[in-house]
């Protein structure tokens, strides 16, 4: 699998994703730059781009602290709220978010959804 473009991997080092991820990442020759997404989140305009409006939960890290004291299991927030709580606590993205040079994003990991965004 080849890409022409850099990719930015939006990345926590505990994340047992991320570190699945990097390694598939690593496996096919991609190269990418690592961006701790605690200390360096996504920007508003990523994570509005990232947030499906009609379905945030895909977006959020269910294992995140602030996910449980919230309850947002059971207390989804709409689009804009999930944004400024992820802007407060980035430990709520799910991880990673994988961004291509194109602007496209992918989040979290699954073998062939990201070939599938790598290829095309």
């Amino acid at each position: 699998m080849e890409t022409v473009e850099r990719l930015t991997f939006y990345d926590k080092s505990t994340c047992g994703t991320c570190k699945k991820a990097k390694a598939f990442l690593e496996s096919q020759g991609i190269g990418f730059e690592v961006v701790d997404i605690v200390k360096n989140p996504p920007e508003q305009q990523v994570l509005e781009q990232l947030i499906d409006a009609q379905n945030v939960k895909p977006s959020l890290n269910i294992r995140s602290t602030l996910y449980k004291t919230e309850n947002l299991g059971q207390n989804l927030p709409d689009k804009a709220r999930a944004i400024a709580l992820m802007q407060q606590d980035p430990n709520l993205i799910k991880r990673p978010v994988i961004v291509r040079g194109d602007g496209r994003l992918y989040q979290g990991f699954d073998e062939a959804s990201i070939k599938a965004f790598l290829q095309s």
